[in-house]
């Protein structure tokens, strides 16, 4: 089942700068403040939870 974060109320958005996951820039904002993608961040957790081990923010 894929990962879907809920990111409406912990999230934000800034200058575009590079994904920490693709590198691509990226406006949206972590909860974590960290940017990235929310697709990325999804596949991210996904393969984590695929491979046994617990999803981190």
């Amino acid at each position: 089942m894929p990962v879907v974060l809920d990111w409406t109320r912990t999230a934000g958005a800034g200058e575009p700068v590079p994904c920490v996951i693709c590198g691509k820039p990226a406006i949206c904002r972590s909860p974590s403040g960290k940017p990235v993608h929310k697709v990325c961040a999804e596949t991210w957790t996904e393969q984590r939870n695929t491979n046994g081990r617990q999803a981190v923010e």
